[in-house]
């Protein structure tokens, strides 16, 4: 028989409570719902694309390049006009080095600005095993020694024979690459305007040294432990000597999941033999500072080192880490800094990677895939690896790398390869105001397909055997079959990138798209001195559009065999382009213009709108990102894609009024199912509300949790029993731009439910 039940209401003074709308993470109904809390990546705002913003990445240091130093003791300068990929020159800045051959050559600078920090990249030989030399550079400070900077080559050289694709750790005769690492170091007295830095061979190991340039910064002071968290020191770890580190930390790590605590490295060298785990959810795990707190992996063996994560909205930072790998075992390490999965919201800033197989390669590879949605990496310097810098794989979505330094990779620089292996595709991923130099092979920024990218705003040159921007389907995945939102590239800038000769013998474009590639939008894209074509567009391509872009000079390689052309179009029926400036193409047709074709011979120019022939025109290449200070609040080089100030409603709630419960039919015969009715005052400029039903006032277990859209509504419960006494509570929520932000809980309700 039905029976009627009647809720005695609780009259509560102070029910109506302002709300102040904050981010938080909405959970589905009876699963956990964070409160009020942000994710770690919040923030870190992310600027939108500005045609009249900053180019590259803001980094705090000033670039003194060996073109405008003084030259002793039979130092000169090295270049390569050629682009040839047997000279080391042209894997250098602009091409060009200082050679310092003997003891006693050296090469001098006056500083512009102030600094502490210095970083050198280098060359040096090889050793014929394959496994380096060691050495050494004296540095001086207005004529004194201020330090003797051991190098080596032991993580250079990577020899690619013509046509192999793929390269050997020792010499076969093949393509020289990886010729330049860095070192950086610390002086002991902080360099000033005016003061002279001198690098000098000092005769150590008997061999010649080059040198590309130096960097200079002013170095931040230690990051101390913050509260609530654990030091990895008290877990047994001992930086600065020979012991293995490698269980003390993730024991330290383990505790900090389990504790909910956060993880401090203290300065000093730590060394590990095995991976780093990282678990937990919502932690940070920081380091005094990427000058201070040095991570080492110590293995050279496939799977050695790195970081791997399972883990949910976490913060990494400040940090610097290394490895002792040297080899891509034929693309079989499995040893990148940071690999598998950082979910929830996390990021990863401040960082400073180098010599891993990549820098980072999101991905999970089991059955019961997760991904990592919403990662941002910031800051950060991903430098001198033996493969790709980033790679967005396995359905990595939402996620963004922003304001970083990425150079000297072995595969693309930043990438986004939508593999289908038990994975999702990805979508609305963003690759914003970068730097990217000196990729030897593939691509400065790559995108094998997804849906929905933005890449804006990033500064790409001096590749070797490696185009500026590459997108094609050469690889298995998704690709681009669910691209119906469009991938927009804005605003980048490409200098002396592809090649007349890769590492398969092809040829590459400063822009190269090949294979199946749809619906990409190019707007005011800026190409310089391309080594070979300007921009390649493949037969079978489709929906291609460039908007407002520049070619100034193409085939700067000297190619005589086929010479570089402005445009080399297989499908100009497939392409348009909208007001294009081009100056200086070594290659014109019959027609006189700068456009190949292989297969059409004569290109069909229709599609070719407001094109402006300017080859006379004298042109100058963008300088380098200049030094600044990077913020993470309100950037100056942009707008936001997410708001810089958190939206704020103040509604008011009125939480429970009235509540009227009635039983209706079930299928179950062995329990009951109610109606629950329920008023709340209306509030304004929201999205809608959340309504909990709980056995207890602390919420511990949640019966009902609920999101609807008004503010009278009517629940559905077969989990409310007779005689039993109910907490409610209710908050607001308000979406803005695909982020949903939630008011505080109203305070419980107490009800008793009666006959």
């Amino acid at each position: 028989m039905n029976l009627r039940k009647i809720v005695k209401q609780i009259i509560v003074m102070g029910m109506a409570v302002m709300l102040t709308i904050q981010p938080g993470y909405m959970g589905n109904d009876n699963k956990k719902v964070y409160g009020a809390e942000s994710t770690k990546a919040d923030s870190f705002y992310l600027p939108s694309a500005n045609a009249n913003g900053v180019i590259g990445a803001t980094m705090p240091y000033t670039r003194y390049d060996t073109e405008k130093a003084s030259l002793a003791g039979g130092a000169v300068i090295a270049k390569s006009d050629s682009y040839s990929n047997s000279s080391i020159a042209t894997q250098a800045s602009n091409q060009s080095y200082a050679r310092l051959p003997k003891s006693g050559s050296s090469v001098e600078w006056t500083m512009e600005t102030s600094g502490d920090g210095v970083t050198m990249r280098f060359t040096m030989p090889d050793s014929s095993d394959g496994k380096g030399k060691t050495g050494s550079l004296d540095v001086y400070v207005n004529g004194k020694l201020a330090e003797k900077v051991n190098l080596t080559s032991y993580y250079m050289w990577q020899y690619f024979a013509a046509g192999k694709g793929h390269p050997s750790d020792t010499n076969n005769g093949g393509y020289p690459l990886f010729a330049f690492d860095e070192v950086h170091f610390k002086l002991n007295k902080s360099l000033k305007k005016g003061d002279k830095i001198k690098i000098q061979n000092s005769g150590a190991g008997n061999m010649e040294y080059g040198v590309d340039f130096i960097e200079v910064e002013q170095v931040q002071g230690e990051i101390k432990q913050p509260a609530n968290s654990l030091s990895v020191v008290d877990y047994g770890a001992k930086p600065n000597d020979d012991t293995d580190d490698a269980t003390a930390i993730n024991n330290c790590l383990y505790a900090a999941k389990n504790m909910k605590k956060d993880v401090y490295f203290p300065a000093g060298t730590y060394k590990m033999s095995k991976k780093m785990k990282i678990l937990g959810e919502n932690i940070k795990v920081t380091g005094a500072g990427m000058w201070y707190t040095n991570i080492q992996f110590t293995s050279d063996q496939q799977g050695g080192g790195g970081v791997t994560g399972k883990c949910k909205n976490v913060e990494i930072s400040n940090m610097y880490l290394n490895s002792n790998l040297r080899s891509r075992y034929s693309e079989s390490a499995n040893y990148k800094c940071f690999a598998d999965v950082f979910e929830g919201g996390s990021v990863i800033h401040d960082i400073w990677e180098e010599h891993f197989e990549c820098g980072f390669w999101l991905g999970d590879y089991d059955r019961d895939t997760n991904y990592s949605d919403g990662l941002k990496i910031v800051n950060s310097r991903i430098r001198n690896n033996l493969a790709d810098g980033v790679n967005f794989c396995q359905g990595t979505s939402n996620a963004a790398v922003y304001n970083c330094s990425v150079r000297n990779n072995g595969d693309d620089g930043l990438a986004m390869w939508n593999n289908d292996y038990c994975s999702k595709d990805e979508e609305k991923n963003v690759f914003a105001y970068n730097t990217v130099e000196f990729n030897w092979r593939a691509g400065g920024i790559a995108v094998y397909g997804g849906n929905g990218h933005k890449i804006y705003n990033n500064y790409i040159c001096d590749t070797t055997m490696s185009c500026g921007i590459h997108l094609n389907t050469v690889f298995p995945g998704h690709k681009f079959n669910n691209n119906k939102d469009g991938i927009k590239f804005d605003n980048n800038i490409i200098i002396k990138s592809g090649c007349s000769k890769d590492s398969w013998n092809g040829t590459m474009a400063a822009i190269d798209i090949t294979g199946g590639v749809k619906n990409v939008t190019f707007s005011n894209t800026k190409i310089y001195e391309a080594q070979h074509d300007g921009i390649r567009v493949g037969q079978d391509c489709s929906n291609i559009i460039f908007n407002n872009t520049k070619i100034y000079k193409s085939g700067a390689d000297g190619n005589t065999s086929r010479k570089g052309a402005a445009l080399y179009l297989d499908t100009a029926q497939n392409v348009i382009f909208n007001n294009i400036e081009i100056a200086k193409s070594a290659y014109s047709n019959a027609a006189g213009w700068p456009i190949y074709s292989h297969i059409y011979g004569t290109v069909n120019t229709n599609n070719i709108k407001n094109y402006v022939n300017v080859s006379s025109k004298e042109y100058t290449i963008p300088s380098y990102p200049k030094a600044g200070t990077f913020s993470t609040g309100k950037p100056s080089n942009g707008g936001s894609e997410n708001p810089t100030t958190k939206p704020t409603v103040k509604p008011t709630v009125k939480p429970i009024v009235k509540v009227n419960v009635t039983k209706v039919k079930s299928a179950s015969k062995k329990r009951a199912s109610y109606k629950i009715k329920i008023s709340l005052k209306k509030a304004k400029s929201v999205t809608g509300y959340q309504i909990q039903i709980a056995t207890n006032k602390k919420f511990k277990k949640v019966l009902v949790s609920k999101k609807v859209k008004k503010y009278k509504f009517v629940l559905k419960s077969s989990k409310i029993k007779n005689k039993k006494t109910l907490y409610l509570r209710a908050r607001a929520y308000k979406v803005v731009s695909k982020k949903t932000y939630v008011s505080n809980w109203t305070k419980a309700k107490k009800v008793k439910v009666t006959k």
